[in-house]
C-alpha cells in the first residue's frame, strides 16, 4: 500500500552495520518514520452452500514506525532498514543491504520483498492499492510462491541499461526471524532463485519488465504437497499526460491453492489510473485468474473488477477501494464485495 511517510527525528548511530564494516571506527545515521491509518472495511459473501457475511466491527487503526540507517564502509554504503507495525508483534520485516556502487548491490531481506521477481507481482497502475488486496485473492498466486520469500539474498545493478535484480531463497522449509537461523526437520526443503529485469528510461513514458522463478523442493515419496513451480510475470505501462494505462501478466505451474490440487494458474490485470488534480486520482482494474486444475477438475476463472480513488489532503490521504469478486479463490459460486476507506 502507499503510505504518506513523515520523518520525525534523526539520531546519530555508530558501529551500525556490525560485522559487516571493516574498519574500526563507523559512524552513520538513523531515520526514524512513521504513518499512522483509519479504516473502515465492509465484505458481503455469497456462496452456493452459503457462508455468512462479515460480522463485528468494520473499523479499525493502525501505526507504522520504519527506521532506516546508513553509513559508509571500505566496500561501499551499508544501508539497514526495518519496519514494525503494532497489528503484529515485533518487527513485520527488516533488511540490510550493501551498495558497492559500479559493482552493484547485495543485500539480504526478511521480509520487505526489495528482491527478485516479488517486485513485480501487480505493476498495474492504481490510485491506491491493488485491487485483490483484502480479496479472496493472494499474491501468492500471481507468482505461485516463487517470488517474495522472506529470508533471503539478493543483488542488485544496472547492466547495459536495463535493471537486473536477483533472489536466492537457500531454505523453503521457513526461516528464523532471529539470529543464528534454525534447523527444521519436518518440512521438505529446497532452494528458490528468481530475478527480474526492468526498465524505464528506452522509451519516455513507458516503464516495463520482466521476471522469472523456480522453486525446487527435495521431495519424498508420496509428498503431493510441495511441488516444484515455475512462475514469469510481465509488465508494461504507458504515461501520457494525466493517464497511466499498463498491464501486468503472470504463469505459474505446480502450485496448490485452499486444497484444490491447480495445474497452474494464468493471470491477466489491466488498468488505468487518471490523476484528476494535484491531489485527486482515481483508478480502474480488471483481473481474471484462471484456476487450470489437474485431471477431471475444470478449470474456473476469478474475475476482480474495482475501483481505486484518492484525495490528499496536506500531510493526511483518504482512499477508497471498491472490488467484486467473482468465483473467489478458484471456486466456482463463491463471490465477495469488498469495500475499504481509509484515511
Amino acid at each position: 500500500r502507499s503510505v504518506i511517510m513523515n520523518k520525525l527525528t534523526k539520531i546519530g548511530a555508530s558501529a551500525l552495520a556490525g560485522s559487516l564494516v571493516a574498519t574500526s571506527a563507523f559512524a552513520g545515521e538513523l531515520s526514524v518514520g512513521g504513518t499512522w491509518e483509519v479504516t473502515g472495511e465492509f465484505v458481503t459473501n455469497s456462496k452456493t452452500t452459503g457462508v455468512a457475511n462479515e460480522t463485528g466491527n468494520p473499523f479499525g487503526s493502525k501505526a507504522n514506525l520504519s527506521f532506516n540507517g546508513s553509513g559508509e564502509t571500505d566496500f561501499g554504503t551499508a544501508s539497514w532498514f526495518m519496519f514494525t507495525t503494532d497489528a503484529q508483534s515485533g518487527v513485520s520485516s527488516h533488511s540490510v543491504t550493501l551498495d558497492m556502487g559500479d559493482m552493484g548491490l547485495v543485500g539480504f531481506d526478511q521480509g520487505t520483498g526489495a528482491f527478485g521477481a516479488g517486485t513485480l507481482d501487480d505493476k498495474t497502475p492504481t490510485a491506491y492499492e491493488e485491487i485483490w488486496n483484502g480479496t479472496a485473492q493472494t499474491n501468492t498466486n500471481l507468482l505461485g510462491g516463487t517470488g517474495g520469500s522472506a529470508g533471503v539474498f539478493g543483488y542488485k545493478n544496472t547492466m547495459m541499461g536495463m535493471n537486473v535484480n536477483v533472489e536466492y531463497a537457500p531454505s523453503l522449509s521457513g526461516g528464523d526471524a532471529g539470529d543464528g537461523g534454525s534447523a527444521d526437520t519436518t518440512s521438505p526443503d529446497g532452494t528458490s532463485i528468481n530475478f527480474a529485469v526492468t526498465n524505464n528510461t528506452l522509451v519516455e513514458g513507458l516503464d516495463f519488465g520482466a521476471g522469472y522463478g523456480e522453486n525446487d523442493y527435495d521431495r519424498v515419496t508420496g509428498d503431493v504437497a510441495n511441488i516444484d513451480e515455475e512462475g514469469m510475470v510481465a509488465y508494461a505501462n504507458y504515461s501520457v499526460g494525466s493517464f497511466t494505462i499498463g498491464t501486468t501478466q503472470s504463469y505459474t505451474s505446480g502450485s496448490t491453492t485452499s486444497g484444490l490440487t491447480v495445474g497452474a494458474n494464468e493471470v491477466e490485470i489491466y488498468g488505468v489510473a487518471f490523476n484528476v488534480n494535484e491531489n485527486f486520482s482515481v483508478s480502474y482494474t480488471d483481473l481474471e485468474n484462471t484456476f487450470l486444475k489437474r485431471g477431471s477438475q475444470g478449470d474456473v476463472t476469478m474475475d476482480i473488477t474495482g475501483i481505486n480513488a484518492a484525495y490528499t489532503m496536506g500531510g493526511a490521504t483518504l482512499r477508497l477501494t471498491d472490488a467484486s469478486v467473482d468465483n473467489a479463490g478458484g471456486v466456482t459460486g463463491t463471490n465477495e464485495d469488498r469495500t475499504e476507506v481509509s484515511l
